[in-house]
């Protein structure tokens, strides 16, 4: 249980009943974490449309999305999106000793390698932004990454990293289970 007061989705109206619903048609429940986003109804309809941009996006799939939460959590402590991400990753065919063993050494993820170029420069850019240049940008549109994708992906990557801080500060439950 969070240490702010949520709303169950039992319980929800209006604006937080609207995204629950959004969640439970697209994962089939509402995992009881992503009841902190309850307590800010405008917040978590901006989050819900942030969500369904990055399931739609045009070149970023969803194991690459996936695998960025799973990174950055790993990194940030988060329990309960490391193990959500990890099975969604593991349900779509990854190696979950593959997966563990990504959080010790990133280089070694489980992606094409335009791929892992991109995850890398994300989780450099979160750990140290100031030391981006544009060298490395270059080394991303050779690797066939637009500006859109750069951005939307560091975007999605430090959105992430938010999140782990709101859920770790607030002590979201780390269950995995269907409420």
């Amino acid at each position: 249980m969070a240490l702010l007061k949520t709303v169950l989705p039992s319980e929800a109206e209006g604006k937080i009943a609207n995204c629950y619903q959004q969640i439970e048609d697209a994962i089939g429940y509402v995992p009881e974490a992503f009841h902190l986003f309850s307590v800010s109804p405008e917040l978590f309809e901006g989050q819900m449309a942030t969500m369904a941009y990055m399931a739609s996006h045009p070149t970023l799939n969803p194991t690459f999305i996936s695998m960025l939460r799973y990174l950055v959590s790993g990194r940030n402590r988060n329990t309960f999106c490391i193990g959500f991400n990890e099975a969604a990753l593991v349900n779509a065919g990854i190696n979950q000793e593959d997966l563990r063993q990504s959080l010790i050494h990133p280089e070694m993820i489980p992606l094409p390698e335009h791929e892992k170029t991109l995850m890398l420069f994300i989780l450099r850019a979160i750990d140290d932004p100031e030391n981006i240049s544009e060298k490395d940008i270059a080394a991303l549109h050779k690797a066939g990454w637009t500006d859109r994708d750069i951005y939307d992906a560091l975007a999605a990557g430090a959105r992430h990293a938010a999140t782990d801080v709101l859920f770790n500060a607030f002590k979201v439950s780390s269950s995995l289970k269907k409420d």
